[in-house]
């Protein structure tokens, strides 16, 4: 039996944050946003609240937002107001069903919630919250392992240790969802509570789950405040999670398939500005559109002296502004699909260092922007300057990303990833064009875009996809991504600055050919070498500029006597099918 204790007996700080000790470390959108009532009455939250930024109103608020749900009146916040969650697990606000919330003049949110969420929608639809302002001012413990956690404003100490993030799920939502969405947990057959999402996920400001749909966020700044350092950055922004949907019975046996579960659905956000975060979006989700997004400041979870990067265990996801995941082996019901990302600038700066260091240390991934698998989906005018790397490509089909602009830096991440890396398998009808990959250090050691080997692999297709480096060290063909499987088509090209160097790449069905140039840019009567690598390629001949045949693999040393631009093709060929891939070198006076 729990023991309850006064917070004037205990330091409710210590007692919520408490760490178990040392031995636990181990495009639909766009119709709905258009169509979004915005005819509802005004009622200022004032009527609920002190407005004074200091006060806890966090009851005030839920107040005010249960009688505006059902589309009541339009909830206008237009002071500063103060939402004293902490890690108190009746503290956080269900937004219910037609709930409409704008801000307006000094309207602002200044929210400290810790392991759990401050808002939760829970197989709600019709939200709409306009031009939101949002402040959070906590940090996030390392260690998401306590003795202790908060309840109505009492502390409740556990005998054995408690995941915080878990407490809400097992003892606010899940008793919600029985009271307010008719969800019956039978335990006659086993324990059962609503889908644990884990720990990252209900650390979200905002944490949707289920059958929620028409969510629509149209303005919203959401930050940490400008003075704060790495470990007092917002944990997750927004989270995505599987749950039960309403009106039935569940045990321990019922199947999370479609037919009992539900992935938030019918999400729209527009010009939406995140600064000072670890998780932007996170998790499961369709027909979801997010435009016009902007991140400024963001990092790893930390201590504040910059230790621990990652959590204790590294029980924190490695951050992302986007990490849209689904389970492949489950129900395709449930999978990612036709999500579209447009117009994303992903700017930083980074705060803190790299989670992983290679050697004895644990790997467990870096913070790359952009991290997604999905069915049906679009990623289009996307930039980041984020050290940490680019782009993850998971499992997918027909997915196209387009118009893109990325820099890292390899020795950031202690050279143990790529900008851009395809880790898994079961890719198919992949587009990506008009993308350049620019590593910003001074040696590249690991390829900027990792490979993708499986033969299972279908129709993966790079066009005008441009690489940068300063100088590659090792052999420039072992810096050329290889794609296996069947109607492939990639075109690669990569530059070394430091070399004045100049490779391209083209793989079709499956022979590839790299053809490089060192120098690409000569002066006239100088010369540059030609070299040309192949695979699966029985024969080659040359064009353009230069004639017959070529080996498989070979080089030739070229000099050029006038100005101007020749172009080299070369052209190689198995049994049944062929590439060729064309390179330019200049000759200046």
């Amino acid at each position: 039996m729990r023991k309850l204790i006064s917070s004037s007996a205990f330091s409710v700080a210590l007692a919520v944050l408490l760490p178990a000790g040392t031995a636990q470390h181990g495009n639909f959108a766009g119709a709905y946003a258009a169509t979004a009532a915005s005819s509802s009455p005004q009622t200022q939250i004032s009527s609920w609240v002190s407005c004074n930024g200091t006060s806890d109103d966090s009851e005030g608020t839920a107040r005010a937002f249960a009688a505006a749900r059902h589309g009541a009146f339009t909830l206008i916040v237009d002071c500063p107001v103060r939402l004293k969650i902490g890690n108190d697990i009746e503290r956080p606000i269900f937004i219910d069903n037609g709930t409409s919330v704008e801000f307006t003049g000094s309207g602002k949110f200044i929210v400290d919630n810790i392991f759990q969420p401050a808002f939760v929608i829970a197989n709600s639809s019709d939200i709409t919250l306009t031009n939101w302002n949002v402040e959070w001012v906590a940090s996030l413990p390392v260690n998401d392992v306590v003795h202790a956690y908060m309840q109505n404003g009492q502390v409740i100490r556990s005998g054995s240790v408690l995941n915080a993030g878990n407490v809400f799920n097992d003892e606010r939502l899940t008793p919600w969802l029985s009271a307010n969405r008719a969800v019956v947990f039978d335990r006659a057959r086993g324990n059962v509570n609503s889908i644990w999402a884990g720990s990252t996920n209900t650390c979200a400001v905002f944490f949707i789950i289920g059958s929620s749909s028409k969510f629509n966020v149209k303005g919203m700044h959401v930050y940490a405040p400008a003075s704060a350092g790495g470990d007092q950055f917002i944990p997750t922004v927004f989270s995505f999670n599987t749950g039960y949907k309403s009106n039935q019975t569940v045990n321990a046996q019922t199947a999370l398939t479609g037919a009992h579960v539900a992935v938030p659905h019918e999400m729209y956000f527009s010009d939406v500005v995140v600064d000072g975060s670890y998780m932007g979006w996170v998790g499961d989700v369709q027909d979801a559109t997010f435009e016009n997004i902007t991140s400024h400041r963001y990092g790893d979870l930390q201590d504040a002296n910059g230790g621990n990067v990652g959590g204790i265990g590294k029980w924190f996801a490695p951050p992302h502004l986007f990490y849209l995941n689904y389970v492949t082996d489950g129900d395709p019901a449930l999978f990612n699909t036709n999500i579209q990302i447009r117009n994303v600038v992903d700017d930083g700066p980074r705060v803190g260092v790299a989670r992983d260091k290679g050697g004895s240390d644990s790997i467990s991934g870096y913070a790359l922007s952009l991290k997604i698998g999905c069915i049906d989906c679009v990623v289009d005018t996307y930039s980041s300057s984020r050290p940490d790397g680019f782009l993850d490509v998971l499992p997918s089909n027909n997915l196209t990303i387009s118009n893109a602009a990325a820099t890292y830096s390899s020795a950031f991440l202690h050279n143990l990833y790529p900008g851009w890396r395809f880790p898994k398998s079961g890719y198919k009808n992949l587009t990506f064009e008009n993308i350049s990959l620019k590593d910003l250090s001074s040696y590249t050691i690991r390829a900027p875009i990792g490979s993708a080997t499986q033969e299972s692999n279908e129709n993966i297709k790079l066009t005008n996809v441009t690489v940068g480096m300063n100088h590659f060290n090792g052999q420039m063909k072992a810096a050329i991504a290889d794609f296996y499987g069947q109607g492939n088509s990639i075109a690669l090209e990569y530059s070394y600055a430091a070399d004045s160097s100049r490779l391209s790449s083209m793989q079709k069905e499956p022979v590839t050919v790299t053809l490089s140039a060192t120098p690409d840019t000569i002066k006239v009567g100088e010369s540059t070498t030609l070299t040309w690598t192949t695979r699966d390629a029985t024969s080659c001949t040359g064009g353009s500029n230069w004639n017959g045949s070529l080996a498989p693999d070979g080089s030739r040393t070229v000099t050029l006597t006038k100005a101007g631009t020749y172009d080299y093709t070369v052209t190689c060929r198995n049994s049944g099918n062929s590439s060729s891939t064309t390179l330019t070198v200049v000759a200046t006076n």
